[in-house]
């Protein structure tokens, strides 16, 4: 096993966790009347808090954390941004007055993305051989996302419970004011977040800042990275897939619905990825080193087509639908991990934590944003007048996004030439 491979597990598995805790079910609780302890919030509002609040902490992430490339440890930088993150979270939980929960928000952002980037960067320094061996730890994000939800959700959320077959394999009744037990998912983010930087700034492993570069803004040289022609290229590529991405997010649980599958079984449906994802990260690294990127990035590509299509097939069965939610799996890791990986590959060591940064920049910042308007183009076009979604409407919605996506695909197979120097 790779010296500090546990340490770095660990810190994929709470930097997700201290996500992973409230995301999935902010937009519940957000939106819920006071009748069920929720904050009722609008549909905007909510969609502001999530989405918009991201995406300004990813686009601000690369002039944050230069600084652990030529200031400070990174680890120690580390804990500090989710130290006071966790901070942000608890002051709040209480609060009830949307323009304070969208600053705190973006607030908290402005601590968590530069932290993302910073756990992306710190095992490509400290694993022996990243390429194989990125993808077991990275697999700890996912292990964290399913079961911090699955943990809060047995805890604080159900009664009378009792073992079911389907994921997460139990059920039982709601608990009384569910908005009002979904927000202590906050509350205890923030204390997940707090003890996370504690422990990461004194105990993950010392990653102190390239002082002897010549140049004085790591941000500055990441973003000459862009003269790299394979990583401008992946950085171009990965604004329409982290787009076509989040919109999946978007729309899944109501399309599922449309499709006729129970509302109680969305979310097991769903974590079907999940589960899949813990496994093609293991798999990942494997075959990463033996079909290098090109072929391992046009893999996560395709992956992404095939469920599109999939959905946009609306006469499958139920159960079809529900059986591509492991193409997930593939996506993920196949491209986005990878992409994760290369970043590192061609950037110089005194700037690997800003390209990441740059890389977030995409991802987490201007991919969600173009999703929203992309979202909101086709609902429009595909939904009736003053409506939402149906089934009809999905399957040219699906397939326009699988359009999209091969137009991507084919786009990369083109002009991505993988550099071969370090």
């Amino acid at each position: 096993m790779p010296k500090h491979y546990g340490k770095l597990s660990a810190m994929m598995f709470l930097q997700f966790g201290v996500y992973g805790l409230w995301l999935p079910i902010a937009g519940r609780f957000l939106t819920a009347g006071a009748e069920e302890g929720g904050l009722g919030f609008s549909e905007g509002q909510s969609g502001a808090i999530v989405g918009i609040a991201a995406a300004i902490g990813a686009i601000a992430s690369p002039f944050i954390v230069q600084l652990a490339d030529r200031r400070f440890q990174a680890q120690r930088f580390l804990g500090v941004l989710m130290f006071i993150g966790g901070f942000l979270k608890l002051i709040v939980y209480p609060q009830s007055n949307y323009s304070i929960w969208l600053l705190l928000s973006v607030a908290f952002t402005l601590m968590f993305m530069p932290s993302a980037a910073i756990c992306n960067a710190m095992p490509m320094r400290h694993l022996d051989d990243p390429t194989r061996q990125f993808p077991s730890v990275r697999m700890w994000t996912a292990i964290a996302w399913v079961l911090v939800g699955w943990t809060f959700s047995f805890v604080m959320l159900k009664e009378n419970v009792q073992p079911s077959w389907l994921p997460p394999f139990f059920k039982g009744d709601d608990v009384p004011m569910a908005g009002a037990a979904m927000r202590t998912s906050v509350l205890w983010s923030g204390v997940l977040a707090m003890g996370f930087g504690v422990w990461a700034f004194f105990f993950l492993p010392k990653s102190p800042p390239v002082r002897e570069a010549r140049e004085k803004t790591a941000l500055a040289k990441a973003l000459g990275m862009l003269k790299i022609r394979s990583f401008a290229v992946l950085l171009g590529i990965s604004l329409l897939v982290s787009a076509v991405h989040a919109i999946y997010f978007m729309q899944c649980a109501k399309f599922l619905s449309r499709t006729g599958l129970d509302d109680a079984y969305i979310m097991p449906a769903m974590s079907i990825g999940q589960f899949c994802e813990m496994l093609m990260y293991l798999v990942l690294g494997k075959f990463l080193p033996k079909l290098g990127f090109k072929k391992t990035i046009a893999i996560g590509m395709i992956a992404f087509v095939i469920r599109f299509l999939i959905f946009g097939t609306t006469g499958f069965p139920v159960w079809v639908m529900v059986a591509a939610q492991a193409l997930h799996g593939i996506c993920y890791p196949f491209f986005f991990a990878a992409c994760f990986i290369y970043a590192d590959k061609v950037a110089p060591p005194d700037i690997r934590n800003s390209a990441q940064s740059v890389y977030n920049f995409i991802f987490y910042g201007l991919g969600p944003m173009t999703a929203v308007l992309l979202n909101g183009w086709l609902a429009s076009r595909y939904a009736p007048a003053g409506e939402t979604l149906m089934l009809d409407g999905f399957q040219n919605f699906w397939y326009m996004l699988a359009g999209l996506t091969t137009v991507a695909l084919l786009a990369f197979l083109i002009l991505f030439r993988e550099e071969r120097k370090e």
